[in-house]
């Protein structure tokens, strides 16, 4: 059945981008399309729906925006504030009681303690209980430290306080005068109860120095009772010569004795080398050297010498850890002579040492006398010096008293306040606040809508540009299919033309010219049936036979049942120019035998050159359309913009891809623009 074409196809947005490349017609497989992929999301869709919604974006901050300066007009009101200061100041100089020593001032309290205490309960309670009594009741001490700013000044020692009052100016002069006046009195207590404490402390201290002291006077007279003190010089000068005398033997003796037991020590060593066990192991030696030059190491004479050689060298080494021995009887030599040198130094040793001794104990005795004659003069200056102390501290000890008193019963305090009056009161309404809180929610709400329009476009997987299909398929983009609706039927044929010798140059082609193409989907409606008709009558217009499979009944061409023409293959001739349909039934399934008759009719078609087949297997995923998929040497993509999900494809693509199906690329149907005004 040949009619005219007059196609209802579905409309599409954007531009053909068919790749042209000068590849190779014959056969052999052509280079991969390249995969997509590279970003995780478009970025021209995320700002093109961000200019979309822009006026969701306003409507959204000045929603926000109205709500924020409602809300800060109803908290808002006039408020006013005052501000005052606290000065630093030094103990009064009049205080000074003696110019013995640095005068008693009382601990005095930092910038960094004040500015805490001025917070803490112990000043705020009394603060609020007099505001709630003579301001206002609702002034309690968490309202006042809330509306209340201290700031020390730097590199100063000034205080700055201001408070914040929404009733009236001279309340808030009231409540800050309340503070300064209530904190100086306070600083001022502790103050005095400092002074009160040290008063009490020097008291004491005054006391038990005033015992001390007639106690050592009293020491001073029984002293001089008891002890009769002489002229003691020429006496002195007489036991310094001696010492002198008794040193210089001292030192000689100790150089001799130190001399002694280094003759003593090399004598000791040359009778360790020279002991009769160590001659006996030399000469031992020298006949196992003797025997060896006549003997061999097995002869029993060098064995029994060796055995005695061992011996001797043992009783050596045990000799040596000993202590040194007198010589045997009958033994000779150097060790007897050593040996009667080593008793004759020991004995001198000894000697020596009883004269050191004693001569020890005549330097002691003479040292004895030396320092107790000065003694008792130097007992009687140490009593009389600890008089003078004694005195000296009752002194200092009853000035410092004296001025401590004086600041108990007269405290300057640390700080001074200067009080606020209503002069000094600033005054701000509303307006200003009401107007920033008005920006700053008209700028949270728009940035706000602006994440919400972002998140929405970042949740939404439908495919609506190439870069989605790239980015979801990972297959290279091949065409895409333009807005027919705007196209006539000259211009397109045109564009059909130009997408099929594009596409040729990704497609496996046969050596004969043969192509064999599959179109796959994700679902229904996504444009393969449109793709297929328009690429199969470019092809023909490349003097090609073509062989369309696909379950939508077509306008013009031969139309076959695919029943028939798998029944009677010989029905179905490839003929140049032409287009031969085989419409599938809405049942029809690719069992295996179907799939069998399938591949004997291709078989027999690809035997005529220049032969096209353009086959739509719909629902893909099935077992049974899988397995024809399998047997397709390449298959093409199709998707249809903003009528898919990502998660759909990427479904389907891994069943295929799991059935080591081949995809040549991807199309595009119906591209969503992102910006409908430009």
């Amino acid at each position: 059945m040949t009619t005219r074409l007059e196609p209802e196809l579905p409309a599409a947005a954007a531009e053909s981008v068919a790749p042209v490349n000068t590849g190779s017609a014959s056969g052999g497989a052509p280079p991969p399309a390249v995969a997509g992929g590279g970003m995780p999301l478009d970025p021209l869709r995320l700002v093109a729906a961000i200019l979309r919604r822009a006026w969701m974006i306003a409507v959204g901050g000045a929603i926000l925006g109205l709500l924020a300066g409602v809300v800060g007009y109803k908290k808002f009101t006039a408020s006013y504030k005052v501000s005052a200061q606290f000065i630093r100041q030094e103990s009064s100089a009049t205080f000074r009681a003696s110019e013995l020593g640095e005068p008693f001032k009382p601990r005095q309290m930092t910038v960094q303690t004040l500015v805490s205490l001025l917070k803490s309960p112990v000043v705020m309670q009394p603060v609020s209980a007099e505001a709630q009594s003579s301001v206002d009741p609702k002034l309690t001490a968490r309202a006042i430290v809330g509306n209340l700013t201290v700031t020390p000044e730097r590199n100063t020692d000034l205080i700055t306080v201001a408070f914040v009052s929404g009733r009236s100016a001279a309340a808030a002069v009231k409540v800050i005068n309340i503070f300064g006046n209530t904190v100086v009195k306070i600083i001022k207590d502790m103050q005095t109860q400092e002074a009160i404490e040290m008063n009490r402390l020097l008291k004491r201290q005054l006391l038990r120095t005033e015992e001390e002291l007639k106690a050592a006077n009293q020491e001073e007279l029984d002293f001089a009772k008891q002890a009769g003190l002489i002229n003691a010089d020429k006496e002195i000068d007489a036991y310094l010569r001696t010492l002198g005398d008794l040193d210089l033997r001292l030192a000689t003796m100790k150089i001799e004795f130190e001399t002694i037991d280094l003759q003593m020590a090399t004598l000791e060593r040359e009778l360790t080398n020279h002991s009769p066990i160590n001659e006996k192991v030399q000469i031992a030696r020298e006949r196992l050297t003797d025997l060896r030059q006549e003997y061999t190491d097995l002869n029993p004479i060098v064995l029994e010498q060796q055995a005695l050689l061992q011996e001797l060298e043992r009783r050596a080494l045990a000799a040596a850890t000993n202590p040194i021995s007198p010589p045997r009887q009958g033994e000779g030599g150097l060790s007897t002579s050593y040996y009667s040198e080593l008793v004759t130094l020991r004995t001198h040793k000894l000697v020596v040492a009883s004269q050191l001794e004693k001569m020890k104990a005549t330097r002691a005795e003479v040292d004895e006398k030396l320092r107790g004659l000065p003694e008792k003069a130097m007992q009687l200056v140490r009593i009389k010096a600890r008089q003078q102390s004694l005195e000296g501290s009752r002194s200092l000890l009853a000035s410092r008293q004296r001025e401590a008193q004086l600041y108990e019963e007269n405290s300057p305090g640390y700080y001074r306040f200067f009080e606020a009056n209503t002069d000094d009161v600033d005054v701000s309404g509303r307006s200003k606040k009401v107007i920033l809180l008005a920006v700053v929610g008209a700028f949270l709400g728009a940035i706000g809508t602006l994440l919400g329009i972002c998140a929405v476009e970042l949740l939404d997987d439908r495919i609506k540009t190439s870069a989605d299909l790239k980015r979801v398929t990972k297959l290279g983009l091949l065409a895409r299919l333009p807005a027919l609706i705007t196209l006539d039927a000259v211009a397109q044929s045109n564009w059909a033309f130009r997408t099929w010798l594009a596409l040729q140059s990704k497609l496996i082609i046969k050596p004969n010219g043969g192509i064999v193409l599959g179109f796959v989907a994700a679902g229904r409606r996504q444009g393969c049936s449109t793709w297929i008709e328009l690429l199969a009558r470019a092809a023909a217009q490349r003097h090609s036979a073509v062989l369309v499979v696909t379950n939508r009944a077509p306008i013009n061409g031969t139309v076959v049942p695919i029943e028939e023409a798998l029944a009677a293959p010989a029905l179905v001739r490839p003929v140049k120019d032409q287009l031969t349909w085989l419409l599938l039934p809405p049942d029809w399934i690719w069992n295996s035998r179907h799939r069998q008759l399938w591949q004997e009719l291709v078989s027999a078609w690809e035997k005529t050159d220049n032969t096209v087949v353009l086959i739509e297997i719909v629902d893909a995923e099935q077992p049974d359309n899988l397995m024809l998929a399998e047997n397709v040497p390449q298959l093409l993509w199709v998707a249809r913009g903003g009528q898919v999900r990502g998660r759909d494809i990427r479904e389907r693509m891994v069943i295929l891809q799991n059935a080591r199906c081949q995809f040549a690329g991807a199309v595009l149907n119906q591209e969503t623009k992102l910006l409908p005004w430009l």
